[in-house]
């Protein structure tokens, strides 16, 4: 069953009202000890679309792994569809919020010229979505819903969406529909918003495909009702070079809207080189660290496991070394227990979200529910310049919020003072 709206709704109002002054307001948290990782901590680079293959190791990797387990990717897409390379979508979304422990996940919709319909009444089943034709509002609802019980769960991204909105399959008033689904407003049995319906997920982020091709449409309209956009090249292996020169038309043309870069290892049709792979990778880590993206997509887990490539192109490739040497000697990660200031008994269910706060904004990087004994933990970006401050902020009705500041350490777990929270 899930967990009561009130929650949510509760640390929507914090949000909007602002956290009263507590002990722990005052400045940085230091932590009560910290340890050296011994196992890859889940950052801000992920899969758009997940696969239940295997790696072929090597440089110290296992092989037959997981993707997941072998990657401990944070960052992750889950196809609202029944099944996808090998996952269920009930497996995938629940594996990535529990076993995995995912800081971010997003859900991805179907538009029509990927075998989508918008409005699809009767695909109303949340952890079942239709195999065939599943409905886009539905799917933004079915996000909705979830994001009560899996907070990890951020927003949505439409797949390929100008293919759509050029070619009328996606109008703007449907555009705003699927918008309003996932702020969490009803539907009635025709599958349409009921306008006048609470939303009860207004947290949740919208974010659209858009192709390097595609970076001069414009339309205000569709501008006012994202949050944000996700970068693809059609042509990477030409075109990588011009990563830079992308985002800042995004940031141009998308004023205010958040940014995640994807990235193709494809391997069907064009086959995308190490070189313009790495490059993509290692500037958006980059990009990253200065504050000017909020993550990376890999497309995506088949194209790095020994089911649909062979050993000499993963070989080529050389993903893991690369990683090991640029990413997650970088990342920290941070535990602690949240705890009822009165008795000491551990807060269960208590919504902690992480900022990660930089010179050029604020972003969300994890949210999650404590276990049943009141324990938290993310991962985030430790290193370079400018990746280590974060805002964390614990709430959960009928307690009065938390809010404090922390250093994460590069390749460290530290341990945070437990959270008390007082009525």
């Amino acid at each position: 069953m899930l967990k009561s709206v009130a929650v949510l709704s509760f640390f929507s109002f914090v949000m909007l009202e602002g956290c009263s002054k507590s002990p722990y307001s005052n400045g940085i948290v230091g932590p009560t000890s910290s340890t050296p990782v011994t196992e890859k901590i889940p950052g801000f680079i992920g899969l758009y679309h997940n696969s239940t293959g295997t790696i072929y190791g090597g440089w110290g990797w296992p092989s037959g792994e997981l993707i997941q387990t072998a990657f401990n990717f944070g960052l992750n897409g889950v196809i609202s569809q029944a099944q996808y390379y090998g996952y269920t979508f009930q497996t995938n979304l629940v594996d990535n919020c529990t076993i995995w422990n995912t800081n971010k996940v997003y859900g991805v919709l179907r538009p029509p010229t990927e075998g989508g319909v918008v409005n699809q009444p009767g695909d109303t089943i949340l952890l079942q979505p239709f195999a065939q034709s599943p409905g886009m509002i539905q799917a933004a609802h079915r996000f909705s819903e979830l994001s009560k019980e899996y907070p990890q769960i951020s927003g949505i991204i439409i797949d390929d969406f100008f293919e759509n909105f050029q070619g009328g399959k996606i109008t703007v008033s449907q555009l705003q529909e699927i918008r309003e689904a996932l702020e969490g407003k009803t539907l009635d049995g025709n599958g349409n918003v009921e306008d006048t319906s609470q939303a009860t997920t207004p947290n949740l982020r919208l974010y659209v495909v858009v192709y390097e091709d595609q970076l001069g449409i414009s339309s205000q309209s569709v501008v006012n009702l994202i949050d944000g956009v996700n970068l693809w090249m059609h042509h990477q292996n030409e075109n990588y070079t011009n990563l830079d020169q992308y985002i800042s038309t995004v940031k141009q043309n998308y004023p205010g809207k958040g940014i995640i870069v994807g990235v193709y290892f494809k391997n069907s049709l064009e086959q995308m080189t190490p070189v313009s792979i790495k490059y993509m990778i290692q500037n958006s880590i980059s990009k990253y660290d200065q504050g000017e993206i909020g993550g990376a997509l890999l497309f995506s887990a088949p194209w790095l496991t020994q089911q649909y490539i062979t050993q000499q192109r993963w070989d080529s490739l050389a993903i893991p070394p690369f990683l090991d040497s640029l990413y997650y000697p970088n990342l920290g990660e941070a535990t602690g227990t949240v705890i009822d200031a009165r008795t000491g008994n551990p807060v269960a269910n208590a919504l902690v979200s992480v900022q990660r706060l930089t010179a050029k904004n604020t972003q969300l990087v994890s949210r999650k529910f404590t276990s049943n004994e009141g324990e938290y933990s993310f991962g985030g970006w430790a290193g370079e310049s400018n990746g280590s401050s974060y805002e964390v902020e614990v709430a959960k009705a009928p307690y009065q919020p938390e809010t404090f500041d922390i250093e994460l350490q590069p390749g460290m777990q530290i341990v945070l003072p437990n959270i008390q929270l007082k009525p």
